[in-house]
């Protein structure tokens, strides 16, 4: 009974948090004017407040913090030293990517600087393991327990495991930084509709939450921060979704896109199954990194090159667009969850999505004279 109300109350507390604090964070925003205004790289028609990732944050760190007391409960809520510090590495990570996102919102910081924060951000969820490298002994007295929030090791078909740390404990930081950062911008670009990030976090969230419940044995703690933060993003859905009357703005995008990220990591590597419910937006970002480069832009450079952007073109409604979204998350996450597709089975899916997708990019290559959209 107490780990069913652990996992009922934290994601509904989040909830909670965010839905009461989003209608006074719109008053504000409109007083203080944080509005996005409309123009040629927007494609929303009123001003609209962009700070509503405030009210995520709060919503997702009160129930964090709510969560520990749950470990009164029951010796199966208790966390483990090595999970606390963990959540103390998230909490300051969050801490950090807030400020500078808040104040990119603001006042439209540069890109390197930005970026520069969001590597320090990662190696801050690190911790510890920057210097300790020494894999410590968990509950099943097997060398698997770092200090501090690590890629060490992550399944692939044909070779079953890559183990990072016993390659190079270096190699296992950079590929933690890699992807954190690059889950944090994923989200970001993701960002361009109504409702489009925040749904789609919404899903993995779930998704990630139920792959860890139904490891055996169970990771029930685990499971606490991806459903906590799935409650964050239903409640911030009930204003974003189209027509938005708040954006989550760089402020949320980016918190929610590191917190997605470590949830990953969390309790062992479970890469597959977040690249399986973000194949769409995955093949989009490498597809726009990679044509901007080929034609001398910056990959951080706005355009309407995304492919939200090319469906909405085509003649679909942002309703649309962010439905389909949504119906491939859904499909590929249940993938991800089902026993019955193999490792291999779920990479052939994750590469026939892309190859889809990247069919679908092509095709739909957007005219020279179109005018950029919101990243």
């Amino acid at each position: 009974m107490p780990v069913i109300l652990a996992l009922i109350s934290v994601p509904l507390i989040a909830f909670v948090v965010t839905a009461l604090l989003t209608p006074p964070l719109i008053t504000l925003a409109r007083r203080e004017g944080w509005v996005a205004k409309p123009g040629p790289r927007h494609v929303h028609r009123e001003p609209t407040p962009v700070v509503g990732g405030l009210a995520m944050i709060a919503g997702l760190v009160v129930a964090l913090i709510a969560s520990l007391g749950f470990e009164l409960l029951t010796p199966v809520l208790h966390r483990s030293p090595f999970e606390h510090l963990r959540i103390g590495l998230l909490l300051i990570g969050i801490a950090i990517i807030a400020g500078v996102s808040l104040l990119d919102d603001l006042y439209d910081l540069p890109v390197l600087p930005r970026l520069g924060v969001h590597i320090i951000a990662a190696l801050v969820a690190i911790g510890p393991y920057l210097w300790d490298h020494t894999l410590y002994s968990d509950a099943l007295d097997q060398p698997t327990e770092a200090r501090g929030i690590i890629l060490t090791a992550f399944n692939f078909p044909f070779v079953y495991q890559i183990h990072l740390h016993n390659l190079s404990p270096w190699l296992a930081i950079a590929a933690t930084v890699f992807w954190i950062v690059g889950m944090q911008n994923m989200v970001n670009w993701l960002d361009g509709l109504d409702g489009l990030a925040a749904g789609v976090t919404l899903i993995a969230g779930v998704v990630l939450a139920l792959h860890t419940l139904t490891l055996e044995p169970p990771q029930i703690t685990v499971a606490l921060l991806p459903l906590a933060l799935s409650g964050v993003c239903a409640a911030f859905l009930l204003y974003n979704s189209h027509p938005a009357r708040i954006f989550m703005g760089d402020v949320g995008a980016m918190t929610i896109g590191y917190t997605l990220g470590i949830c990953a990591l969390i309790g062992g590597a479970k890469l597959a199954t977040v690249l399986l419910v973000l194949g769409v937006p995955l093949v989009d970002m490498t597809w726009l990194i990679l044509t901007r480069t080929l034609r001398g832009r910056s990959a951080a450079q706005a355009g309407r090159d995304h492919l939200h952007h090319r469906l909405l073109d085509l003649g679909l409604s942002q309703r649309q667009v962010v439905a389909c979204y949504y119906g491939l998350s859904i499909a590929f996450g249940a993938i991800g969850l089902l026993d019955f597709f193999t490792p291999l089975m779920k990479l052939i899916a994750l590469v026939l999505l892309g190859l889809v997708v990247l069919v679908i990019l092509i095709v739909l290559q957007p005219k020279p004279t179109t005018h950029a959209a919101r990243l």
